[in-house]
This record gives structure tokens, sequence and C-alpha cells, in this order.
């Protein structure tokens, strides 16, 4: 049994995995739990293929999983009780990775001496796995958990569960679902159910009618529910979210749709849900310019941004298209909209949109073709090098209009964020390095190229509101002190960077900035940085720590005057840092609760610091 402090630090560790989905403080910025399921697929295909593909030298990749979820290390401290009331409150938070909380849901599943946290666990399903892509997850994991030890993993438990997932929804709802994600993972509705061994017999006829139509398709499903009771609006709503509708001139055996289909389709969904998702649409409609132009104003707020990109490699974004134009500028007034600067677009994502619409990347095969040529005209038969991917600038033209509406919701999202009101103080690296290198992104294809400043500028901007939240100040290391950087409501992503290179340049000094937290009682210190070195690490690990004992000791002094004089002000310790280095990777970072490093920049990394310094991890 562990202590109280040990059993803190393991659940401590576990909030950090649901909002970083990465326990690993060496190397954040790779997503562990995506890198882990594409190994086991290409593991799985490979097994299939009779290839014998060996597991890696160094660890077991799924014992890697089990290690960061922390879920056993919870159950051997004698916390399990804890552990699914942890993942529902989590679960409703907009910092949570759902990926993260979706493995953590199946690692406790599968704790067969635990049969209370086994049972919660599958009760907990369909609560945490609100939609295909994450249920089909969760089964993902359960099989890759079960197969390790021996076992199948469609034992009782788990088979309740997937029947209660499929019963939860309302039948409308459930067909909406499983056209729209028929399958994730690896995995159809057809699988998952066949395995579950669910009776259609036994469930209500309404989800009857929808798990038929998965199975035998939509002929055979009107065939037998047509004339029963209340099955005619269902049968309809089939009808118009089928997936599989044949043109009467099908190529090459493929299911075709024309134009009225998906416009008839999308105006269904629309009238019937509120709202259409980019999965609702079949992709080869969306080469259609009509289609575009009839769904672009139904989509939902969330899928409006996501559609700039499709609709760029459409080519119905270049200013010299002038069949476009309409379609543009419809574009142009959806991004404008409030509703959707008021969803769940992030400043982040914007910026990354932006950019892979600005400078889109495209990969060649190269190598073995120059070979066989050589061999063709009777040159020297060299052995070709094997064929690779290099990158192919495509020269392209943007819209002025698009980039100037991307720039706006960007300030519009940031402005909408919830203000925090924890005092925390932003400093900024301003040095020419930052505006002149690219930060690493994890996996920078297809994202374009986001400058330092342009990375530290999205983070400032979510951290303070779009210049809405008095509870952060942001400052510039400028000369031997800080510039104060005032950031007005609604500024700019361009805007805050001309007052970055404006600012007279400085030292990154982390020192001196926890000392400015002491002094103004700031409660979190950020500092965004070009790129960080080994002893700039260890150096504010043990800066903070000072930091944190002489605070603790000024607030024990100033408990004990408080009784004389009750008019003393409160002294609060900053016992938080956040160090990102925007460009900085593989780096060794000791395991404190104090302190976040962050390398590299990517869509969530203002969440994950936002997070921290709310304190959620």
């Amino acid at each position: 049994m562990a202590t109280p402090n040990e059993a803190d630090v393991t659940l401590g560790r576990l909030k950090k995995f649901l909002v970083t989905g990465n326990n690993s403080s060496e190397c954040y910025g790779v997503h562990i739990i995506r890198d882990v399921v594409n190994w086991y697929q290409g593991f799985e295909r490979s097994q299939h293929k009779g290839q014998g593909m060996q597991l890696p030298k160094t660890t077991d990749p799924i014992e890697m999983l089990l290690d960061s979820s922390v879920i056993p290390k919870l159950v051997e401290e004698g916390k399990a009780d804890t552990i699914i009331d942890t993942l529902r409150s989590y679960n409703q938070l907009s910092c949570v990775d759902k990926e993260a909380l979706v493995l953590c849901l199946a690692v406790a599943s599968k704790q067969s001496d635990q049969k209370k946290l086994v049972t919660d666990a599958h009760s907990a399903v369909r609560e945490l796995c609100t939609n295909t892509h994450l249920f089909f997850l969760f089964i993902h994991f359960s099989k890759m958990i079960s197969k390790k030890s021996g076992h199948s993993g469609w034992g009782r438990g788990l088979r309740r569960a997937v029947s209660e997932w499929y019963l939860s929804w309302e039948p409308q709802r459930l067909a909406l679902e499983v056209t729209r994600h028929s399958s994730a993972h690896g995995w159809t509705h057809r699988d998952v159910i066949r395995l579950a061994h669910l009776k259609l017999k036994d469930m209500p006829l309404g989800t009857q009618v929808v798990l038929h139509y998965v199975f035998l398709g939509l002929e055979k499903t009107k065939d037998k529910y047509t004339g029963q009771d209340n099955t005619s609006e269902l049968l309809e709503l089939l009808q118009a979210l089928d997936r599989h509708p044949h043109s009467s001139t099908p190529q090459a055996g493929e299911p075709t749709w024309d134009n009225d289909q998906v416009i008839s389709k999308a105006d269904k969904v629309h009238d019937q849900f509120g709202g259409l998702s980019l999965h609702d649409v079949p992709s080869q409609s969306l080469k259609s310019q009509e289609v575009w132009s009839h769904v672009l104003d139904k989509l939902e707020a969330k899928c409006v941004v996501a559609s700039v990109n499709r609709l760029a490699r459409g080519n119905f974004l270049n200013p010299s298209n002038e069949l476009g134009h309409t379609l543009q500028a419809k574009l142009v007034d959806r991004l404008s909209q409030e509703d959707v600067a008021a969803s769940a677009t992030t400043p982040a994502q914007v910026l990354m949109t932006l950019h892979a619409y600005e400078h889109p990347t495209r990969f060649i095969a190269v190598g073995a073709v120059k070979g066989q040529d050589k061999r063709a005209k009777g040159g020297a038969t060299k052995v070709p090098r094997a064929p690779g991917k290099v990158s192919s600038r495509r020269t392209t033209k943007t819209n002025p209009k698009v980039v100037e509406a991307l720039h706006a919701l960007l300030a519009a999202s940031a402005k909408n964020i919830e203000k925090t009101t924890h005092r925390l103080g932003i400093f900024v690296d301003v040095r020419a390095t930052m505006g002149t290198s690219h930060v690493w992104t994890g996996n920078p294809v297809g994202k374009g190229e986001v400058t330092g400043h342009e990375g530290a500028a999205a983070t400032v901007l979510s951290l303070a509101s779009g210049g809405t939240n008095p509870a952060a100040t942001t400052l510039a290391f400028s000369g031997t002190t800080f510039s104060e950087l005032k950031l007005t409501e609604g500024i700019t992503l361009p805007q805050l960077i001309d007052k970055f290179k404006e600012t007279v340049i400085g030292e990154v000094n982390i020192e001196r900035a926890l000392k400015w937290a002491h002094e103004h009682q700031a409660e979190t210190v950020v500092v965004l940085t070009h790129r960080l070195e080994q002893s700039v690490i260890t150096a504010a690990t043990e800066g903070l720590q000072r930091h944190n004992e002489t605070n603790k000791t000024q607030t024990r002094n100033h408990r004990k005057f408080k009784t004389k004089c009750l008019l003393f002000p409160l002294i609060r310790i900053c016992n938080k840092l956040v160090l990102c280095g925007l460009c900085s990777r593989h780096l060794s970072v000791p395991h404190t609760n104090n302190l976040l490093v962050v390398l590299g920049f990517q869509q969530r990394t203002p969440t994950v610091i936002r997070a921290f310094h709310e304190r959620y991890f």
C-alpha cells in the first residue's frame, strides 16, 4: 500500500496523461498513443502476410502504453476507486486528450483482479466514448491488451458494454452515427456487432432496424420492416443517409453519387439534426463546386476551418478561378460568422490551417525511375537508389480575402477563450532567430512552415484571451530587463508579431522572470523561446525550487505576523514554471509537479500550457 504522498503523485501522473496524451517528459510533442496504434496495425498486417514482424528490442510498445496510463500503478497503490471518477470528471474538460482518456478506460477494464473497477469501466463506455472513432478505439485497445495476455478479449463485460453502447442511442441518431462513421481503426460496426453476439430480436424495434441495415443493407431492411409500426420515418432517414446509392451507370462496379443525391442528403441531415459534418458528404462529391456551394452554409461551425484546405485541394480558392468567386465569397462570409469563432476552434488550429493553405507540401517518389531510364538508354548499369519521398513545393496562388478572414478568425477565437483568474506572466524571446527559423511541429507534413514568432504569438493570444484577460501579463526579454507588450482587445497575430520585432532584443533569463513573478504575485511563469539547452533546464529547475522555498518561508512569516497586522498583503507562491522550446526536441527533463517543459509546437500546445496553469495536472 502506498503512502498518501505517493498516491497523490501517481494520480497527478494520470491527470497529466489525460491532458497531454504522453507521460514521457523527454519527448513531448510525440503522441505515444497514435504511434503505438499505427505500429500495432502494421504489426498485424505483417503477421497476416506471414512476414513475422518482430517487436522492437527496446521495449514492448503495448507495455509502454500500460505504463504511460499509470492505471496498473494506481491499482497497486490501492487507488482503484478513484480511477473512473477521475476519468468522468476529466471528460467534462475541453483540455482533455480523448484518445488518452479512452486508453485509460480500456486499461481499467482489463484489471481482472478488480471486479468493481472492471464493471464500472464497462458501464462508462457509452458516457466516455461519444462517437464511433472513440468507441472503436476502445475496442482496439481492449484487443491489444487482451492479446498480449493470450486472451481473445471478448468476455461478458465487453459484450455487455457494446450492447449498451448501441442501445443508448436514439434510433435516428444511431442511424446517423453508423452512416457518418462506418469504420475506424480497422473495425466496422458489422465486426463489432458480430463479435459481441448481439441479438437483434431482444432489442427495441428502432435499434433492430438500424443494425439490420448495417448487416444486410437498405433494400433487405426495407423489405423486412416496411409496414411495421413506427418504422416508416426511420426507413426514410436511412434511405437518405445510405452510403451506397448507385447511379444508373456505375463505373467499374463502384458506388457513385450524383449531386442531387448529395444535396438531398445534406438537407435531410441539416433539417433533422441541426448541423452537417464533412463526414456526411461523400469524398468524391467534394470535387463538385455545386455541392460545396450548397453545403458550406450548413456545415457545423467546428467543420468550417477544416473545409478550407479541402477547398484549396480542389482548386476552388485560386483567385484566377472565375467560376469559384461566389464560393470563395461564401467561405469568407462563413469564416467571419460568430458561431465559428465561438466553437471549439482554437487559434493554434487556425494558424496551422492558414499555413497549410499558404504553403502546401507535396511528396513525389524518386530514385527507381531514374535508374531505369539510364538502362533503357544504354547507359551504365548503376544500381538505382531505393524509392524515397522528398518534399516538392507546388506553386500556388492564395486568395488574400481568405487569408484575411483566417487571421480575423484567429483573433476572434482567441478572444472567446475563457479568461483565467490566476495571475500569469508570459515571457517571450524576441530575438531574430524566433522570426527566421521554423518550429518543430512533431509531424510537419502538411502543416506548412510556422515560425517561432508565430508559434509564440498564437500561444500568447490563447493564454491572454486575445488581449481581454487582465490576469495575464505579456512581456518580452528586452535588453537587461523586460518590456511589457500591451495587448489590445482583438489584436491580430501579425500585429502582435510586429510588436515582437519592434522590441529591443535581450537574452532569455529565467531567474529574472521568476523574480518578476514573485514581485507581481504571478502564480505561473511561461517562457516562450527558440531553443532550450540542457543546462538551461537544469538551472531553471534549481531556480524554481529555490524561489519556492523562499516563498514558503515568507508565507510562514506572514501567517505569524497576520494577527498583528491584518492589512499585511498576502504573499502568493509562484510554484509553476513552463519552459517552451519551440524548436527543441529530445532533452532530458526532470519529473516535477512544478515544471512543465514543452518541446516543439503543435495545435494543442497552448491548451496544455493553460491546463497546467489551471492546475489540472
